[in-house]
């Protein structure tokens, strides 16, 4: 067998494994998406068209009960205007902390850094319990029932302090000291050289903030008591739609079936809007952030 027939046969081989791997893909993202579509179209179908004819791809009728149903005895509207805002709000306070953070704790001229990145990882490892933290934040800081308590206890997180910490510390010094050199002070070389560079795993721990703060739940059914209803977010309102649709006196007047993958899309609707324009990033930031250092 020649050299060039070789060759021939290898690149035939690649290309048939590429084929394959490529093939292979659209499998898969096909049974990922046909669940999300059919229950989309559920979503639009009318409560008798789903009775009588299952989940289908072709309902027999075309009904927004259920988002009718959705926004109304969930009080849609106001739970998204506060999750919209303790998500903007938090991600933007809690990107900036934890960058600066990091940025800090990656310096080698900052004494005991590590010491003080000690100290921030020992409470992953040891819960004290919630007894101490719910006594600050409803006796100390006073911020029960109050929009502040849906999103300032969560704005530090050590996890993307360490992200951050490792991906400025793989950035070469000279950078930094070329700044110096030039006169920059700290804070201008942070936000001007550093911050920008850091852009891939800025936007990774963004993602991460961003969803905790949307599907976060937790601190409502905490800290927020029915009078004050208004302060209710997104994922909670639902909670309680859920609780409202066991209530054997409120299955006649809601939609059973549809209402459930309505309020699935009702919820997903602005992450699904916002990932593609952080994805691109993601892959690179959490690498560099997590292996690097």
């Amino acid at each position: 067998m020649s050299q060039v027939t070789y060759f021939q046969m290898k690149r035939a081989g690649v290309r048939a494994a590429q084929a394959a791997i490529y093939i292979f893909m659209v499998l898969f993202c096909v049974s990922i998406l046909i669940p999300v579509a059919l229950t989309l179209v559920v979503s639009f179908s009318s409560e008798l068209s789903v009775m009588q004819r299952g989940y289908t791809f072709f309902p027999t009728g075309f009904s927004l009960d259920a988002y009718r149903a959705v926004f109304r005895y969930a009080n849609m509207g106001q739970a998204y205007l506060v999750s919209i805002f303790i998500t903007v709000v938090g991600t933007v306070i809690s990107v900036s902390l934890c960058s600066m953070a990091g940025f800090v704790l990656s310096r080698k001229s900052v004494k005991y850094r590590n010491v003080i990145m000690l100290a921030l990882f020992i409470p992953t490892l040891f819960n004290p319990g919630v007894l101490a933290w719910y006594y600050n934040i409803v006796y100390v800081y006073r911020m029960a029932n109050t929009i502040w308590v849906l999103f300032v206890p969560s704005l530090v997180n050590v996890f993307n302090i360490y992200l951050v910490r490792n991906y400025y510390a793989s950035i070469p010094d000279s950078v930094e000291e070329s700044a110096k050199i030039d006169g920059a002070r700290p804070f201008k070389i942070f936000w001007k050289i550093m911050f920008p560079i850091a852009l891939p795993i800025t936007a990774t721990i963004t993602l991460f903030i961003s969803l905790g703060y949307w599907n976060d739940w937790y601190l409502a059914s905490w800290f927020i008591t029915s009078d004050y209803r208004h302060l209710y977010p997104l994922q909670y309102n639902l909670y309680l739609l859920w609780n409202t649709l066991q209530n054997v006196e409120n299955q006649a007047q809601l939609p059973q079936r549809t209402i459930y993958v309505a309020a699935t899309f009702v919820t997903m609707g602005p992450i699904v809007l916002v990932y593609p324009f952080v994805q691109r990033f993601f892959i690179r930031g959490i690498m560099v952030g997590s292996v690097k250092g």
